[in-house]
């Protein structure tokens, strides 16, 4: 009877090693499931106020986000610790109300839109990446990084680290 018993566990240990290494640690699981997070993310308000207009300080809200045409892909890595990277690649828009004399008017503000200004420069959206190491039981953040925009003289743009944002919901995803 023992026999059979550890014979039957044997038998069934593998197949729930292959069922979970085929649902939760799948790497092309995780990306979709992370691309789903990043799509589900609000857009990040900020009011602050700004030296502006021969250093008169005014007050604005602010937003980014939230993130569009998002891309997630997956591809080997050669560690043995995190066999898999995810690269997450998104777009944030960048609007604004307009500038307010104090704190309460710029906090009501619900009309936000690109400026001008940004939209001539070519800055009002910004391309960002995450790029995550996937090991068997776990996601790790690498890098958050942005693209810089391409010069005038048709130099390109490169990929620099970016700083993180305590309350943008796209910083802080991980495989929960």
């Amino acid at each position: 009877m023992n026999q059979v018993l550890l014979f039957l566990l044997l038998i069934s240990c593998p197949a729930l090693t292959f069922a979970q290494a085929h649902s939760a640690s799948d790497p092309n699981h995780i990306a979709k499931d992370v691309e789903q997070r990043f799509r589900a993310c609000p857009r990040r308000e900020v009011v602050a106020r700004f030296k502006r207009r021969f250093h008169k300080a005014v007050w604005q809200k602010q937003a980014w986000g939230p993130p569009s045409d998002v891309i997630a892909d997956v591809r080997p890595n050669d560690s043995i610790l995190y066999p898999y990277v995810l690269t997450v690649e998104f777009n944030l828009s960048i609007s604004m109300g307009p500038e307010r004399e104090s704190k309460t008017e710029s906090e009501s503000d619900t009309e936000l839109s690109q400026s001008s200004l940004l939209v001539y420069l070519g800055a009002a959206t910004s391309r960002n990446r995450n790029v995550y190491l996937i090991g068997k039981d776990s996601i790790r953040l690498k890098t958050r990084e942005i693209l810089t925009k391409k010069f005038s003289d048709g130099t390109p743009g490169q990929w620099v680290e970016r700083s993180t944002w305590a309350n943008a919901c796209w910083d802080w995803i991980d495989a929960q």
